[in-house]
């Protein structure tokens, strides 16, 4: 009886089954990237299409999708967002695309109101009550950390570098300690003598607060006039400017008047303040926005290209930390 022996195959050299296997994969990646450009192409002109049936004209429809991340133009087509309910708000110049969503929803509910105010209420938060939805202020940020009404500190925040200053500069001298960030203490020093030479006395009646310190101030002005009126002039612990080490309230000298807005020194500093560095935080006509009545003696440090651009287009520190700081001057303003 023969043997049968079944044939045995040799084996395909492995130099061969790679070169096997990698024009294979390159056929596939052929067919898809053939496919993908054209997917993309009709995606895009169903998109153009359906934009253009909303009124948006072809040169908005570019700038919007250049603009415009995919998820919002994807809520603009879903949404049937038409022109006239968006485009002016979008070509508003602290458009920020973050919050597109919440521009169009406040706007559905306060159409009386112009793209400018939406915007503006928007992006301060100034469309939700104060105190509600708040978040915890990037406390690293120094000369432009905030508080306010919507970011708070923590209990243990101090300016980093906050210093012990001189009773010359003080309206009350050595009798109460006060503190202020090194940096914009330096400041106040370039500014107070330029005052001095000119025939202006300025001091700082008050600065840095411990959120301890801002705490019993509070309760004791909600003991004596309530929290409805309190909150129009004093911050919650947590939410004061004063514990961020960056702000201050003046008075000037000697004659000190009981409102500073009375004073000759009042408009020095409206006139001079943002050549130092500072700025009018709490300013007449914007207690929607700050959540504060109008304070002719608060001002705030933030560095000379930061107030200079505050004192000349008039915005708040608000609208000026969310455009500049938080999303970091997505249009490129100068």
């Amino acid at each position: 009886m023969k043997n049968k022996h079944r044939r045995r195959l040799k084996p395909i050299p492995f130099l061969i089954l790679v070169l096997v296997l990698t024009i294979f994969g390159f056929l596939i990646y052929k067919g898809v990237s053939k496919k993908s450009p054209t997917l993309k192409k009709e995606q895009q002109n169903n998109i153009i299409n359906k934009l253009s049936k909303l009124d948006y004209k072809k040169d908005e429809i570019e700038d919007l999708q250049d603009e415009l991340s995919d998820e919002n133009i994807n809520f603009l087509v879903s949404k049937e967002i038409k022109r006239d309910d968006f485009i002016d708000i979008y070509n508003d110049k602290y458009y920020i695309d973050q919050y597109m969503t919440k521009y169009i929803e406040y706007k559905s509910k306060h159409n009386d109101y112009s793209s400018r105010e939406i915007v503006e209420r928007v992006n301060t938060h100034a469309d939700e009550a104060f105190y509600t939805n708040t978040e915890a202020s990037n406390e690293k940020l120094d000369k432009f950390v905030i508080a306010n009404k919507h970011y708070y500190l923590s209990s243990s925040y101090t300016a980093p570098d906050l210093t012990e200053f001189d009773p010359l500069y003080s309206l009350y001298g050595a009798t109460y300690k006060n503190e202020l960030s090194e940096e914009a203490m330096s400041h106040f020093i370039e500014l107070f003598n330029q005052a001095i030479s000119e025939g202006y006395g300025i001091k700082i009646n008050s600065a840095y607060r411990s959120y301890q310190t801002q705490n019993k101030l509070y309760n004791n002005y909600v003991s004596s006039d309530g929290v409805k009126l309190a909150d129009t002039y004093s911050a919650r612990p947590g939410y004061s400017e004063h514990q961020t080490g960056y702000a201050f309230d003046v008075r000037n000298v000697p004659n000190t008047k009981d409102d500073f807005e009375d004073s000759k020194e009042f408009d020095w500093m409206q006139e001079n303040a943002h050549k130092y560095g500072f700025f009018l935080r709490f300013p007449k006509g914007k207690e929607e926005i700050t959540g504060y009545q109008y304070e002719s003696w608060h001002y705030r440090y933030c560095g000379i290209e930061c107030a200079t651009y505050i004192h000349d287009t008039k915005i708040t520190f608000e609208e000026y930390y969310e455009y500049f700081i938080r999303y970091h001057n997505p249009r490129n303003i100068k």
